[in-house]
């Protein structure tokens, strides 16, 4: 019977401690969920934000109005918890927590993948994850109210020891910590409030980056500055994933050369001059978007938020597009894979004066690919439908899709652009959807918006068939350019360059470089990037450095114009980093 009596105490002094233990756990676990694999007692550390809460918890009972301190104090830990699942789901994804306010801009991003891949699949893994949070979100109440409820029934002798010991291991934790500057997921003692506090400061510091806006934008007074008198049609030509990957891949590498040396022959046959080097972009495997928009407003553009606020009302931020256009060019935008969808509304970010879309294309062959409609039928079309009606200088962007992941089919070249549209699909194509089921394909959607390394791996390592089918891919983009810019006629400037880095890793190039390529039959056009660092011809080496970023583009566009076609008789300032404007890197 004493025995009995001993153990039934055991059991009262040891369970609300237990429930605590299990409770820390249960908190914890979204928090270092990444590290378990590979340091299992990751698990085991104390979080010291939850036993703070739960302690005030405990002692509310001591103080007046104490249930609205309690009501505070799980309302905090709630916010906690559900910080740490964020941090989870980020870190899972895009390999890094962006700031929160960023992530209000993602939603959309999110909402809109799950719409695209939506089927019943996709809506019962929704609703398994509606019953497994309920799950969780009562096994964390019970515990709680069993840890809370047990110790307030302790002799006060016993809540003393005990908090004595959690205050003893919390403090010398996070004191050998900091003594050893540990890196936070190795901590001894877990604390998130430090973690969320730092990612509200980083999205109040852009919220109000944002609301100042562009303040004496550089580019505000090009109009006036670089008046132009001579006005070269300019083509920018930008391939999809041509990255710096490529070129350094040793079996790819090789080939690339080669054909660039094949196509450099053919265009200097026809009179073209060329120079190269590699750009910085800001994001690398995918996208697409902030790096064209860093390339056209000449400010870095890596979150989503920037991007958002920066094209809202775009009139009021300096742009390529809109300098052009003030000069008297007629602007066209041609997007193969832009058409409106339930999310999507179609838009001209730009206020391009023409914007080609998928639905304007009027293609009905067969799907090739990410992009689905072959690039070489999207310029031809362009080409017969539009360019060719426009008398006075033109500005053409033409995002190109055919080489975008997962490449798993090229288009065949054929002798007239409209048999593409006759073809019938043959079993490949049809075969080539899904890529993946639809859980695969949202983890590789997802992770093109990460941010650090691994920097551009969402289909995983640049295995030797993966590097096949991208260099293809690439293949067939730049002869369908080469074939275009030997039938251009006129002054004209052509930008061939890739826009980010393929969604690969590779040992030999974690860069966020991409080659880019200026033409032109008038060596007076090339003068200003001779001189920034480009170097003659279409190849580069595989180990040069990058002698500009995209944020550098539109300052050195308008100062090469400057020296050509402009009376202005001084050149307006390169910016390399871009304008002063709204980034993530302490400039403002």
């Amino acid at each position: 019977m004493l025995e009995q009596i001993r153990r039934h105490r055991a059991v009262r002094v040891a369970g609300p401690w237990l429930a605590l233990f299990a409770l820390n756990m249960l908190f914890l676990a979204p928090g270092v969920g990444l590290e378990v694999p590979d340091r299992p007692s990751s698990l085991l550390a104390p979080s010291g934000d939850l036993l703070l809460l739960v302690a005030v918890v405990v002692l509310s009972v001591r103080w007046r109005h104490g249930v609205w301190l309690k009501r505070a104090a799980i309302v905090v830990g709630i916010v906690l918890w559900v910080y740490l699942w964020d941090e989870l789901i980020a870190r899972s994804i895009i390999y890094q927590s962006p700031p929160l306010y960023d992530q209000a801009f993602l939603l959309r991003h999110f909402a809109v993948l799950i719409l695209d891949l939506w089927s019943w699949k996709v809506g019962l893994g929704l609703l398994g994850v509606i019953v497994a949070i309920v799950l969780v979100v009562w096994l964390a109440r019970a515990l709680l109210r069993v840890s809370v409820t047990g110790i307030r029934a302790l002799p006060v002798r016993s809540q003393l020891i005990g908090a004595g010991v959690l205050t003893l291991v919390i403090g010398l934790g996070s004191a050998l910590d900091n003594s050893r500057k540990t890196p936070r997921r190795e901590r001894l003692v877990h604390w998130t409030t430090p973690a969320l506090s730092t990612n509200a400061a980083a999205s109040v510091r852009m919220y109000r980056a944002l609301q100042r806006g562009l303040t004496d934008s550089p580019y505000a007074a090009y109009p006036k500055q670089v008046p132009l008198r001579r006005k070269p049609d300019i083509h920018l030509l930008l391939v999809e994933s041509y990255g710096r990957l490529l070129i350094t891949d040793p079996e790819a590498g090789p080939a690339w050369r080669e054909q660039v040396g094949g196509l450099e022959g053919r265009l200097r046959d026809k009179g073209w001059d060329m120079v190269s080097a590699f750009s910085r972009a800001p994001i690398s495997g995918g996208r697409s978007w902030l790096a064209e928009g860093t390339l056209l407003t000449g400010i870095y553009v890596r979150f989503e938020a920037v991007f958002q606020h920066l094209v809202a009302d775009i009139s009021q931020t300096p742009n390529l597009v809109a300098y052009l256009d003030t000069q008297g060019y007629e602007t066209v935008l041609l997007a193969p894979k832009a058409k409106p969808r339930p999310g999507v509304e179609a838009v001209n970010r730009y206020n391009y004066d023409q914007q080609v879309e998928a639905l304007d294309l009027e293609y009905t062959g067969p799907r090739f690919g990410w992009g689905i409609i072959p690039d070489q039928y999207s310029l031809g079309f362009t080409q017969e439908h539009v360019l060719s009606k426009i008398d006075g200088p033109a500005f053409f962007n033409f995002h190109m899709v055919s080489s975008h992941a997962p490449w798993q089919i090229i288009p065949e070249f054929q002798d007239d652009w409209r048999s593409l549209n006759e073809a019938e699909a043959t079993a490949e194509t049809e075969a080539q959807f899904p890529m993946a089921t639809p859980g695969e394909e949202f983890i590789a959607r997802m992770r093109r918006y990460q941010r650090r390394k691994p920097k551009y791996m969402w289909m995983g390592d640049a295995d030797a068939l993966k590097i096949d089918a991208y260099a293809a891919s690439i293949r067939y983009d730049l002869e369908l350019l080469t074939r275009y810019v030997e039938g251009l006629e006129g002054d004209a400037i052509v930008i061939i360059m890739g826009d980010h880095q393929p969604p690969l890793l590779s040992r030999e190039d974690e860069t966020f470089d991409v080659p880019i390529h200026i033409l032109a039959k008038d060596p007076a056009l090339l003068e200003e990037f001779r001189e920034q660092g480009f170097v003659d011809g279409l190849a580069i080496n595989s180990g040069r450095d990058a002698v500009l970023a995209h944020e550098g583009v539109f300052s050195m566009m308008v100062r090469a114009l400057g020296r050509c076609c402009s009376d202005a008789g001084t050149l307006v300032p390169y910016l390399p980093d871009g304008a002063p404007g709204i980034d993530d890197r302490g400039r403002n």
